[in-house]
């Protein structure tokens, strides 16, 4: 009976071992884990779903830092960005490099456990959406930016609204960054508005009226 007791004892201490275990390395499990490999299959599903363009809004923009020499085929899914567009404007011209625009815009990352719909690292809106008439869009230089939102930019017509999916190639690499908390390898989802085009040493009043 002795015995019988102290391996119903010992059971039980594996059992209890196992268990604390497995819930060990569920609790450990980073909300970024394998992060490269999410971010990019995320990318090369989007990049298939842009060539099929089923619904005719979107379209792949290749890196303006790709030399003109280079394939426009190229296949590496990392050098476009990919835009669903959602509003078209009535501008009829692009901003350059060196003009500034005021933009209304959201950021996200891919989803993941915490964040179903993506970490929401930056926004130009005072709430969760967007108001016209009470938001202020924000004021940048278009060199300013990252190589795939200044890629957009320079497609974009007044009054356009776009998803721009940019993957992190053209974005903000493979560093984490600590001031964006935005991890390496991330790709960057943003639903942007182009408000106002200002162009360089032309338009030198860029405040908002």
């Amino acid at each position: 009976m002795a015995k019988l007791s102290k391996l119903f004892t010992s059971i039980a201490a594996m059992l209890i071992l196992v268990l604390t275990s497995s819930c060990s390395e569920h609790e450990e499990a980073g909300e970024f884990d394998n992060w490269q490999e999410r971010n990019q299959h995320y990318i090369d599903s989007i990049a298939t779903e842009a060539r099929i363009n089923a619904d005719g809004k979107w379209t792949r923009i290749r890196a303006y830092t790709l030399s003109d020499s280079q394939d426009e085929t190229d296949s590496d899914n990392n050098h476009y960005i990919y835009v669903r567009k959602i509003e078209t404007g009535s501008g009829t011209y692009s901003p350059l490099y060196t003009d500034s625009v005021r933009v209304h815009y959201s950021g996200r990352l891919i989803p993941s456990s915490t964040y179903p719909k993506g970490y929401n690292f930056g926004k130009s809106y005072s709430t969760s959406v967007l108001n016209e008439a009470t938001d202020v869009p924000a004021l940048m230089g278009v060199s300013q930016n990252i190589v795939g939102f200044a890629t957009a930019l320079m497609h974009m017509v007044e009054g356009d609204r776009w998803e721009i999916i940019i993957p992190y190639y053209l974005g903000y690499g493979t560093a984490n960054s600590t001031q964006t908390g935005i991890p390496g390898y991330s790709a960057l989802i943003f639903d942007v508005k182009l408000a106002r085009i200002y162009r360089y040493q032309i338009d030198l009043d860029t405040s908002w009226h």
